[in-house]
């Protein structure tokens, strides 16, 4: 039999670990960006065209490489990091496989140009699908130039199953943001399709935080400092009251590299459990500093998961770092232990009798009696008060349609069994456990979760303004200024028409500022910003999960943003009756935009079913 074992070429085993290293183009940020960190530059520039398809391209003032250097940079596993396997345990850089430059020379057309400050002419490389095509002497800026163009253009299925440009763009946001927190002391300026998102100038961490994430966050910053024998953590984390319903920034980082740790995300989610509601996550910024021979980087090609050989005692000092820093910060109030007013500890003199603590009563307290409870702030801008409001739903069924039938339909009607001598007929609601709507029907009764109701109203009535009928303003006393971070002010920017159809009266003030004269019809005025985050969180992950439209898309964000800001309150009878009347008055009333179930039937034969 003859031998079927070959060795590969260069090229294709380049493509097969290009596989592994670049998944998409912000991949390729990602490692050059760390390269030029690791070469000493103060200064890096990033350019991207069409979410890096066409173009990626980064400048950097540093060490620059020697005519050699420059060609052995492409080749694979060839490193100036690392000479033998005991320096992958005193790791001080970020990359060392010597796999990065290999695996995007053998997908992209690339073109090097780089000098070292000491040489008076630089060089010049250019390279496809992993074969040198010229090599020479060139003038250049001291430092490094990689231009990458073309990428995946000899693996078209992988270049097939790269997302649209807004979610490509995404990560490569992402991967440049998760260097810039790192390295304040490094300038960064981020371009893409010839428009600047970000000019990040050398300045203090707290800073780049605020010049990243806009003016907010420097009142929602608690600062993190522990210093141990086995760690050093610092950083910020963000105060209680600052938590979102959606994952926030949330950035840890070792020996300055950004990391992904399940066990010490929970340690700070842990700390923060009794202090933001449930559901909510909190924003941070944890930097760690250990010894590099107690951790690993080297088990993930991406280098984003670390193993630690104290893992446990770390979580340890994390989760009480992160305590101490919201018990001392906490908005709500704190003592000052070195003003407070000292007490009395002296002696009662002989003779003296203390006098007797006087207890006082009411004695027209009952405990027996009922009070009103609250209504609720739900209010309808087109609702019908009432036994109206039931009547107006089905005054297309005629008297004598059977109850089968109209249940068939999905059209659920609550009634009472009443006698013929009564006018009208009332239905009967009410509320339980403080959430769900229980209403009667002849065949028994329907359960209803009203946030997830109000997110199929709310969804049907914002697609309708966006369509054809634009929602009312109520004008703002004072007008309000909103920043947002680069990437949430270019969307804002991008659906300012829908966002004035909505109802919010609002106008662009510079690049990622604007200002808020009007907001839509019966929205609470309390944190404005936060709550167009959170709608901003929920487009663009609708982004990359749902393949909708863009009316659709913003409709459903602002409806589930809307809807779980009307969870957990109690109703009115009336605002029950005028909830079901809206309800019933939709397109799907048994689902929500979301996919959950809105209600559920329970009849006769079910309920004896279940106590058999």
């Amino acid at each position: 039999m003859a031998d079927i074992i070959q060795v590969l070429p260069d090229s294709v085993a380049n493509q097969i670990a290009a596989g592994e290293v670049i998944q998409r183009p912000a991949s390729v940020v990602k490692e050059l960006m760390e390269n030029a960190v690791d070469a000493g530059a103060t200064q890096i520039d990033v350019v991207v065209k069409h979410a890096g398809r066409t173009l990626i391209q980064i400048n950097d003032n540093g060490c620059g490489m020697s005519e050699t250097d420059a060609r052995l940079s492409f080749e694979r596993h060839a490193t100036s990091k690392i000479k033998s396997a005991e320096d992958l345990f005193h790791l001080n850089t970020k990359g060392f496989r010597g796999e990065a430059l290999a695996s995007i020379a053998a997908i992209a057309h690339v073109e090097l140009r780089t000098r070292q400050a000491n040489n008076d002419v630089g060089t010049c490389l250019i390279l496809e699908g992993s074969f040198c095509k010229e090599q020479s002497p060139c003038s250049c800026e001291a430092g490094t130039s990689f231009l990458v163009k073309n990428l995946f253009f000899n693996v078209p299925a992988r270049r097939n199953f790269l997302k649209s440009d807004n979610v490509e763009f995404g990560h490569i946001h992402e991967e440049f943001l998760r260097i810039a927190f790192v390295h304040c002391d490094i300038g960064f300026t981020l371009y893409h399709n010839d428009k600047l998102e970000y000019n990040l100038p050398k300045s203090s961490l707290k800073q780049r935080i605020v010049n990243v994430l806009g003016k907010p966050y420097e009142e929602r910053l608690l600062p993190l400092e522990q210093e141990t024998d086995i760690v050093r953590i610092y950083g910020f984390i963000g105060k209680p009251n600052a938590a979102r319903k959606t994952r926030g920034e949330q950035y840890m980082f070792v020996n300055e590299r950004f990391i992904k740790h399940n066990y010490f995300h929970h340690s700070i989610a842990s700390a923060f459990e009794e202090v933001i509601p449930e559901k909510h996550f909190p924003s941070y910024f944890v930097y760690f500093e250990v010894n590099p021979e107690i951790i690993d980087v080297n088990i993930h090609p991406t280098k984003t998961e670390v193993k630690f050989q104290d893992e446990k005692l770390i979580y340890s000092f994390l989760h009480s770092t992160v305590k101490r820093s919201i018990g001392m910060f906490h908005l709500g109030g704190s003592i000052d232990f070195d003003n407070i007013s000292p007490i009395d500890f002296s002696t009662i003199p002989s003779g003296n009798i203390p006098r007797q603590p006087l207890i006082t009563t009411n004695s027209d307290y009952n405990p027996f009696e009922k009070k009103k409870s609250k209504s609720a702030s739900y209010s309808s801008g087109n609702t019908v008060k009432g036994d109206e409001s039931w009547k107006k739903i089905y005054e297309s069924i005629q008297e004598n349609t059977p109850i089968e039938h109209i249940e068939r339909q999905g059209i659920i009607i609550p009634m009472e069994e009443t006698d013929d001598s009564q006018e009208e007929v009332k239905p009967s609601v009410f509320q339980t456990i403080n959430r769900y709507i229980v209403a009667r029907i002849k065949s028994g009764f329907v359960v209803i979760d009203p946030e997830a109701a109000f997110e199929r109203i709310l969804f049907e009535r914002y697609l309708k303004n966006l369509s054809d009928k634009p929602s009312g303003s109520q004008k703002l006393l004072f007008p309000e200024t909103l920043t947002f971070a680069a990437q949430n002010g270019d969307l804002v920017r991008d659906l300012l028409p829908e966002f004035n159809a909505l109802g919010f009266d609002m106008e662009g003030f510079g690049q990622n500022t604007f200002i808020l004269n009007g907001i839509p019809l019966g929205f609470e005025e309390q944190d404005i910003q936060q709550h167009i985050e959170q709608i901003l969180e929920s487009y663009k992950n609708n982004l990359i999960a749902l393949k909708i439209s863009k009316k659709n898309n913003i409709a459903h964000s602002f409806a589930r943003s809307m809807g779980k800001k009307r969870s957990g309150k109690l109703f009115s009878e009336e605002e029950m009756q005028s909830l079901l009347s809206e309800l019933f008055s939709t397109s799907s009333p048994h689902i929500s935009p979301s996919g959950k179930k809105i209600c559920i039937t329970f009849n006769e034969t079910e309920l004896k079913r279940m106590f058999q």
